[in-house]
């Protein structure tokens, strides 16, 4: 099975130099995004950012089927989401696939047309609660997280709890 990624995950994770860490959560998966998101982190190391290049070596980019591309061109009718979050959620209904997007909406979006989502602080917390990485590490990942992608993480507390 593959687990499906939006640009801003990839991008906060690869600016850290940590992209390892989903493969190490999700071992028996692949992690691939769609040609949206794709198009999304070459303009992105057009503008200069050479992190892209470490999403580019590690994951799969996968292409919609005709069936995935009516979703895809009925949810572009009756929402507001990028070209990328749209594929990956078309995408990850047809298929069954898991969605990681750290976009809040997306992931609501995603999950009431009954897909599994996970965002950052997901991620975070199963990474300590697996023992894949310490609470400590972790704290340290966010902080990176916070420095490096100028993320704000809430609720670190929660996370770490």
């Amino acid at each position: 099975m593959s687990i499906v990624c939006d640009t801003d995950v990839l991008s906060a994770f690869a600016k850290i130099d940590r992209l390892i860490l989903l493969s190490e959560l999700f071992p028996k998966h692949k992690i691939v995004t769609t040609n949206g998101v794709y198009e999304e982190l070459i303009f992105i190391k057009h503008a200069g950012y050479d992190f892209v290049d470490r999403i580019i070596d590690v994951v799969e980019i996968i292409s919609m089927d005709a069936k995935e591309l009516e979703k895809y061109h009925s949810f572009l009718s009756s929402t507001s989401f990028g070209k990328g979050e749209l594929q990956c959620i078309s995408i990850c209904v047809t298929r069954n696939y898991p969605f990681i997007t750290n976009d809040k909406k997306a992931k609501r979006f995603a999950e009431k047309n009954e897909v599994i989502a996970w965002d950052i602080p997901d991620i975070m917390k199963a990474l300590w609660k697996t023992e894949i990485r310490s609470k400590e590490e972790v704290e340290g990942i966010m902080d990176d997280l916070e420095i490096k992608d100028m993320m704000i993480i809430n609720n670190k507390e929660k996370i770490l709890k």
